[in-house]
Protein backbone atom coordinates (compact mmCIF):
# COMPACT_ATOMS: atom_id res chain seq x y z
CA UNK A 1 0.00 0.00 0.00
CA UNK A 2 3.06 2.83 0.88
CA UNK A 3 4.53 1.75 -2.63
CA UNK A 4 0.97 2.67 -4.65
CA UNK A 5 0.37 5.70 -1.95
CA UNK A 6 4.01 6.73 -2.59
CA UNK A 7 3.88 6.65 -6.43
CA UNK A 8 0.92 8.46 -6.82
CA UNK A 9 2.97 10.85 -4.85
CA UNK A 10 5.41 11.34 -7.18
CA UNK A 11 3.91 10.89 -10.41
CA UNK A 12 1.75 14.12 -8.67
CA UNK A 13 4.81 16.06 -7.93
CA UNK A 14 6.58 15.32 -11.15
CA UNK A 15 4.15 15.94 -13.96
CA UNK A 16 2.61 18.85 -11.43
CA UNK A 17 6.39 20.80 -11.86
CA UNK A 18 6.63 23.11 -14.47
CA UNK A 19 9.18 23.31 -16.84
CA UNK A 20 12.20 25.07 -16.06
CA UNK A 21 13.27 27.32 -18.68
CA UNK A 22 17.09 29.43 -18.72
CA UNK A 23 18.03 31.47 -21.78
CA UNK A 24 21.56 33.07 -22.78
CA UNK A 25 21.92 35.71 -25.01
CA UNK A 26 25.00 37.97 -25.92
CA UNK A 27 23.90 41.31 -24.52
CA UNK A 28 25.90 43.06 -27.04
CA UNK A 29 24.37 41.92 -29.99
CA UNK A 30 21.57 44.05 -32.12
CA UNK A 31 18.32 41.23 -32.78
CA UNK A 32 16.83 43.39 -34.41
CA UNK A 33 19.30 42.67 -37.41
CA UNK A 34 18.17 39.10 -37.50
CA UNK A 35 15.43 38.59 -40.05
CA UNK A 36 16.46 35.39 -41.44
CA UNK A 37 17.08 31.96 -40.55
CA UNK A 38 17.84 27.92 -41.86
CA UNK A 39 19.06 25.21 -39.80
CA UNK A 40 22.63 24.52 -38.45
CA UNK A 41 23.47 21.37 -40.87
CA UNK A 42 23.36 22.62 -44.41
CA UNK A 43 20.37 24.16 -44.00
CA UNK A 44 18.39 20.49 -43.34
CA UNK A 45 16.55 20.40 -40.01
CA UNK A 46 18.24 17.54 -37.89
CA UNK A 47 17.11 16.31 -34.35
CA UNK A 48 19.66 14.46 -32.25
CA UNK A 49 17.93 12.81 -29.63
CA UNK A 50 15.86 9.71 -28.20
CA UNK A 51 15.62 6.91 -31.16
CA UNK A 52 11.60 7.38 -30.52
CA UNK A 53 12.06 10.92 -32.23
CA UNK A 54 12.81 9.28 -35.43
CA UNK A 55 9.49 9.10 -36.38
CA UNK A 56 9.02 11.39 -39.21
CA UNK A 57 5.34 12.90 -37.83
CA UNK A 58 7.19 13.68 -34.53
CA UNK A 59 9.80 15.32 -36.49
CA UNK A 60 8.02 17.20 -38.95
CA UNK A 61 5.71 18.31 -35.78
CA UNK A 62 8.89 19.47 -34.02
CA UNK A 63 10.30 21.12 -37.51
CA UNK A 64 6.66 22.96 -37.86
CA UNK A 65 6.38 24.21 -34.72
CA UNK A 66 9.99 25.76 -34.71
CA UNK A 67 9.05 27.56 -37.83
CA UNK A 68 6.07 28.66 -36.76
CA UNK A 69 7.65 30.25 -33.74
CA UNK A 70 10.92 31.78 -35.83
CA UNK A 71 8.11 33.34 -37.86
CA UNK A 72 6.05 34.50 -35.00
CA UNK A 73 8.98 36.61 -34.12
CA UNK A 74 9.63 38.04 -37.23
CA UNK A 75 12.34 35.31 -38.86
CA UNK A 76 11.64 33.69 -42.31
CA UNK A 77 13.38 30.46 -43.12
CA UNK A 78 15.25 31.60 -46.50
CA UNK A 79 17.87 28.59 -47.04
CA UNK A 80 20.21 30.94 -49.09
CA UNK A 81 20.88 33.96 -47.37
CA UNK A 82 20.11 33.71 -43.50
CA UNK A 83 21.16 35.98 -40.64
CA UNK A 84 21.06 33.48 -38.09
CA UNK A 85 21.55 29.39 -38.10
CA UNK A 86 19.35 27.44 -35.88
CA UNK A 87 19.88 24.30 -34.12
CA UNK A 88 17.89 21.93 -32.19
CA UNK A 89 18.74 18.81 -29.64
CA UNK A 90 16.62 16.81 -26.93
CA UNK A 91 18.09 14.69 -24.65
CA UNK A 92 16.83 11.89 -21.99
CA UNK A 93 18.66 11.09 -19.21
CA UNK A 94 17.23 8.30 -17.00
CA UNK A 95 17.32 8.52 -13.51
CA UNK A 96 16.51 7.02 -10.19
CA UNK A 97 15.10 7.62 -6.87
CA UNK A 98 15.86 5.22 -3.70
CA UNK A 99 12.72 5.05 -1.03
CA UNK A 100 13.10 3.03 1.42
CA UNK A 101 9.86 1.45 3.55
CA UNK A 102 9.46 -0.56 6.80
CA UNK A 103 8.18 -3.77 7.11
CA UNK A 104 4.35 -2.72 6.64
CA UNK A 105 2.99 -6.04 9.73
CA UNK A 106 4.86 -3.54 12.01
CA UNK A 107 4.23 -0.35 11.65
CA UNK A 108 5.38 0.91 15.19
CA UNK A 109 8.23 -1.47 15.53
CA UNK A 110 11.61 0.01 16.45
CA UNK A 111 12.77 -2.50 13.86
CA UNK A 112 15.03 -1.45 11.39
CA UNK A 113 13.65 -3.87 9.03
CA UNK A 114 13.12 -1.38 5.47
CA UNK A 115 12.91 -2.73 2.44
CA UNK A 116 14.85 -0.16 -0.72
CA UNK A 117 12.44 0.68 -3.58
CA UNK A 118 13.92 2.30 -6.71
CA UNK A 119 11.70 4.16 -8.88
CA UNK A 120 12.62 5.08 -12.33
CA UNK A 121 11.97 7.98 -14.49
CA UNK A 122 13.40 10.00 -16.97
CA UNK A 123 14.26 13.95 -16.94
CA UNK A 124 14.22 15.82 -20.39
CA UNK A 125 15.62 18.64 -21.79
CA UNK A 126 14.94 20.90 -25.19
CA UNK A 127 17.93 22.91 -26.13
CA UNK A 128 17.68 25.77 -29.37
CA UNK A 129 20.47 27.41 -30.13
CA UNK A 130 21.02 30.51 -32.78
CA UNK A 131 24.10 31.01 -34.22
CA UNK A 132 25.01 34.35 -36.10
CA UNK A 133 25.82 33.15 -39.50
CA UNK A 134 28.25 35.85 -40.52
CA UNK A 135 30.52 35.79 -38.02
CA UNK A 136 30.33 32.23 -37.03
CA UNK A 137 29.37 32.76 -33.11
CA UNK A 138 26.46 31.96 -30.72
CA UNK A 139 24.21 34.77 -29.73
CA UNK A 140 21.19 33.15 -28.43
CA UNK A 141 20.39 29.90 -26.10
CA UNK A 142 17.29 28.77 -24.67
CA UNK A 143 16.91 25.11 -23.16
CA UNK A 144 14.11 23.83 -20.99
CA UNK A 145 13.88 21.01 -18.46
CA UNK A 146 11.17 19.09 -17.05
CA UNK A 147 10.68 15.30 -15.32
CA UNK A 148 8.85 12.92 -17.67
CA UNK A 149 6.76 9.90 -17.83
CA UNK A 150 8.73 6.74 -18.99
CA UNK A 151 6.59 6.78 -22.27
CA UNK A 152 6.74 10.52 -23.03
CA UNK A 153 3.64 11.98 -24.72
CA UNK A 154 5.37 13.57 -27.72
CA UNK A 155 1.87 15.01 -29.02
CA UNK A 156 1.55 17.91 -30.99
CA UNK A 157 0.17 20.06 -27.97
CA UNK A 158 2.89 18.62 -26.37
CA UNK A 159 5.85 19.41 -28.64
CA UNK A 160 4.06 23.46 -29.30
CA UNK A 161 4.04 23.85 -25.55
CA UNK A 162 7.72 23.38 -24.34
CA UNK A 163 9.06 24.71 -27.82
CA UNK A 164 6.69 27.63 -27.15
CA UNK A 165 7.57 28.73 -23.74
CA UNK A 166 12.03 27.79 -25.00
CA UNK A 167 10.78 30.97 -27.61
CA UNK A 168 9.37 33.01 -25.36
CA UNK A 169 12.61 35.09 -24.51
CA UNK A 170 13.18 35.77 -27.85
CA UNK A 171 14.32 38.05 -28.95
CA UNK A 172 15.85 39.21 -25.85
CA UNK A 173 14.59 42.70 -24.09
CA UNK A 174 17.46 45.14 -23.19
Amino acid sequence: MNKVIFVAILSALLSGCSMHVNTLYDPATDFSKYKTFCWMSGCEFSITGPSYLNDSLIRENIKKTIISQLNKKGLILDNDKPDLLISFNITVKNEQSIVYHREDEVPFSRSVDINPEVINYLKGTIIIGMADKKNSKVVWESFASNYMELNPDVSEKNIARGISLIMKKYPPHK
